[in-house]
C-alpha cells in the first residue's frame, strides 16, 4: 500500500487535527486540576495536622489544669482526715440511717394497725346504729 497515492480532502484533515488538539487541551487541563487539587489535599492534610495537634495540647493543658485544681481541692478538704477515715464515718452515717428507717417502719406498721382497729370499732357502732346522728363513715378504708 501506497501512502502517497491516498487521496483525503481537506475538510476531513482539518477535523482530524482539530479532534487532536481538542484531546491534547482536554488532557493538559485535566493534568493541571489533578495537580492543583493534589496540592490542595497536601495543603489541608498539613494543615489538619497543625490544628489538631494545637487543639490536643490546649485540651490537655485543660485537663492538667483541671487535675491540680481537684488536687488542692482533695488537699484542703481531707487534710486533717484521711481518706478512709472519711468512709468510714460514711459507713456509720449509712448504718444510722438504714437503723432510723427500720424504726420509722415498725412505727409506721403499729399506727396503720391502729387505724384498722378504729375501723372495725367504728364499722361496729355503725353496725349497731350507736352513731350520732346516724353517721356513716368510715374510718380510713383499710383493709376493705
Amino acid at each position: 500500500m501506497n501512502l502517497s497515492n491516498i487521496k483525503l480532502p481537506i475538510g476531513i484533515i482539518a477535523v482530524i487535527v482539530a479532534q487532536a488538539f481538542g484531546i491534547i487541551w482536554y488532557v493538559a487541563q485535566l493534568d493541571s486540576t489533578v495537580t492543583n487539587l493534589d496540592t490542595s489535599v497536601t495543603e489541608i492534610k498539613e494543615q489538619a495536622t497543625t490544628i489538631d495537634v494545637a487543639v490536643l495540647q490546649t485540651d490537655v493543658d485543660n485537663l492538667k489544669e483541671k487535675i491540680t485544681m481537684m488536687d488542692e481541692m482533695h488537699s484542703e478538704k481531707f487534710d486533717s482526715t484521711p481518706l478512709e477515715e472519711a468512709l468510714d464515718e460514711l459507713e456509720e452515717r449509712i448504718d444510722e440511717l438504714e437503723t432510723m428507717d427500720a424504726v420509722i417502719d415498725n412505727e409506721m406498721r403499729t399506727i396503720m394497725s391502729d387505724h384498722m382497729g378504729f375501723n372495725d370499732v367504728l364499722r361496729d357502732l355503725n353496725a349497731s346504729g350507736l352513731l350520732p346522728s346516724g353517721e356513716k363513715r368510715q374510718y380510713g378504708n383499710y383493709g376493705d
